[in-house]
C-alpha cells in the first residue's frame, strides 16, 4: 500500500469505529418514546401574571382576631386541554374518560432550623430563609367542566374550577343582605391559608390495561384581602364589583386584586405581617 495513504486509511477506520458505537450510546442515553397525555392549563383570574387568585375576605383592621364581613372569592378558574398524542379525546357522558386530580402545595417562608431527622440546619450564611412546602390538597377541590360537542358525548377540552374548601373568616358576606352571612371560623384560624400555592394538575386515562398520565403546573395566589389597585398600600382594601346571582346571593370580582404588586409571594408576606403572623 502506498505509505502516503496510511494516514487517510487510519482516519477512516477511526471514523467508522466512532460511528459504529454511536447507536449504542444513543440507545443508552435516549428516553423511551411512548403514548402520553399533554395537559395544558391557562389561568383566567389574573391573565397578566398568569395565576389563579382567591380572596379569603379577612379584615386587615381587625388584627387581633381578623374576621368579616368582607367580600370573598374562593374559586379559581383555568382553561383546560388534555390531548392524547396531539388529539383531543371523546367519551360517553357518565362513562370512563379522562380523570383529573389536583395536588396543591403551600409555599411558606421559614428560617432554616436543624432538621430532627437529618440533623441538617443552615447550610451557608446566605440561607437566611428557605421555602417550606406543605401538601394541602385536602383543602382544595378541582372540578373539570368538559366540552360536550353533541348530546351525551364529552370532549377533553374545557375549564378547570378550583375551590378552596378550608376554613373561612367568621361571618363572611355572601350577599348584599348581612342577615345571609354564613358562619365560619375566626381569622386567626384562617390567616394561615394566605399563601402562594403550587397547583399540580394530573390527568390519567385507561386504554386497555395501560394507564397513561400527563401533568401540568399552575400558580394560585390566596390573599386575605385585595389591595388598592392604584397605590398598592396593603391597608387599603380594594372595592369589588358585585354581581347578583339568580338566587339573590352575590359574587364578587376585582379589577386587579394584587394591585401594582408584581407577584404573589411578596404581597402574601406583607399581608401576613399586617396580621402579625411572623415568619416562624
Amino acid at each position: 500500500m502506498n505509505r502516503r495513504l496510511l494516514p487517510f486509511v487510519g482516519a477512516f477506520l477511526v471514523l467508522v469505529a466512532v460511528l459504529g458505537a454511536t447507536p449504542l450510546i444513543y440507545a443508552v442515553s435516549s428516553a423511551t418514546i411512548g403514548p402520553k397525555l399533554e395537559v395544558t392549563t391557562i389561568a383566567q383570574d389574573d391573565q397578566q401574571r398568569e395565576m389563579g387568585v382567591m380572596i379569603l375576605g379577612i379584615d386587615p383592621f381587625d388584627r387581633a382576631t381578623p374576621k368579616g364581613p368582607l367580600p370573598y372569592d374562593l374559586m379559581s378558574q383555568h382553561k383546560l386541554l388534555v390531548t392524547y398524542n396531539g388529539a383531543t379525546m371523546t367519551w360517553a357522558l357518565g362513562g370512563v374518560g379522562v380523570a383529573v386530580a389536583c395536588n396543591v402545595l403551600a409555599k411558606d417562608k421559614v428560617p432554616p432550623t436543624v432538621d430532627a431527622k437529618t440533623g441538617v440546619g443552615q447550610q451557608f450564611p446566605q440561607e437566611e430563609l428557605l421555602t417550606k412546602l406543605t401538601d394541602v390538597s385536602d383543602k382544595f377541590v378541582c372540578k373539570p367542566r368538559w366540552k360536550s360537542p353533541t348530546p351525551g358525548i364529552v370532549e377533553s377540552s374545557g375549564v378547570l374550577d378550583v375551590y378552596f374548601v378550608g376554613p373561612l373568616p367568621s361571618a363572611p358576606v355572601t350577599s348584599d343582605d348581612p342577615t345571609k352571612a354564613s358562619p365560619g371560623l375566626s381569622g386567626e384560624d384562617v390567616k394561615v391559608w394566605i399563601a402562594d400555592y403550587v397547583l399540580v394538575v394530573e390527568a390519567t386515562i385507561v386504554i386497555g390495561r395501560t394507564v397513561i398520565f400527563g401533568t401540568e403546573v399552575q400558580d394560585i395566589c390566596v390573599l386575605g384581602w385585595p389591595v388598592d389597585p392604584t397605590s398598592g398600600y396593603p391597608l387599603i382594601v380594594a372595592t369589588p364589583f358585585t354581581i347578583t346571582k339568580p338566587d339573590g346571593t352575590a359574587h364578587y370580582v376585582w379589577q386587579n386584586a394584587l394591585g401594582p404588586w408584581p407577584g404573589c409571594d411578596a404581597l402574601v408576606l406583607t399581608e401576613l405581617a399586617v396580621l402579625s403572623a411572623v415568619i416562624s
